[in-house]
């Protein structure tokens, strides 16, 4: 019987922080935004101690920081983190992409152009911001499959606590759905057409096309989501 209650108990704190980081990767929780035991208790109607569980969790993760005597706050969004994380994967992508085209087949382009299908006929429904990040990521997966690089692409998924909120802060924002879908295609076409020499200075621009569209917005209107050189704290 113990065992049970504690198997039920692990299974409702991992529903429970699952729930938390969804919401808080896809901004319906904001970055600063106050998270407290008792919410935590309140909205999953459990115990203080599930609750203090997956705060700590979140804690661990990097999606929330605590201010000891304080409170907890879903942390802040780190420009400087952000900016080292795309340099990080620019490296590794254009390295993958390489591969995948020298090792370029049919299976390769067939998943490719699968995928700009899906977002194609996503563009025309009513979607979600998270229906398009989600396929949006599976497009990037692709080459990493077709390299036999999943087990980088799954570390790279670990890595990117802040990119994936800002990410979603720059299609939600900016609504940047057909102008991301657009990039995907040309960069289906420098890998359908070998051209190597194309893939560094793409795959840079498509990364960091979001601290490009979004601009100024991230001084001005959406600052309070960000950490600022006197913030370092949260």
């Amino acid at each position: 019987m113990a065992r049970i209650r504690a198997y039920k108990a692990n299974t409702i704190a991992e529903d429970v922080y699952s729930s938390l980081e969804k919401d808080i990767l896809n901004l319906t929780i904001k970055p600063g935004q106050l998270l407290t035991e008792q919410d935590i208790c309140e909205r999953y109607n459990i115990s203080r101690t599930p609750s203090r569980d997956v705060l700590q969790r979140l804690n661990n993760s990097g999606l929330v920081v605590n201010i000891p005597y304080k409170a907890n706050y879903v942390s802040l969004l780190d420009m400087d983190r952000i900016r080292q994380f795309i340099y990080m994967r620019k490296a590794i992508e254009t390295m993958v992409i390489r591969d995948a085209i020298k090792n370029l087949d049919d299976q390769l382009v067939a998943g490719i152009e699968y995928n700009l299908r899906l977002q194609e006929t996503l563009l025309k429904s009513d979607f979600t911001a998270e229906d398009f990040y989600k396929i949006d990521g599976e497009l990037h997966k692709v080459w990493f499959k077709a390299t036999n690089k999943l087990i980088v692409w799954d570390q790279i998924q670990k890595l990117q606590v802040h990119y994936t909120r800002f990410r979603m802060l720059d299609i939600v924002a900016e609504h940047s759905f057909q102008a991301i879908y657009e990039e995907h295609k040309e960069l289906a076409d420098i890998i359908k057409n070998k051209e190597i020499n194309r893939i560094e200075e793409f795959v840079s621009k498509h990364l960091n096309g979001g601290i490009e569209r979004l601009g100024e917005r991230i001084y001005t209107e959406f600052t309070d989501y960000f950490i600022h050189d006197q913030e370092s704290d949260i």
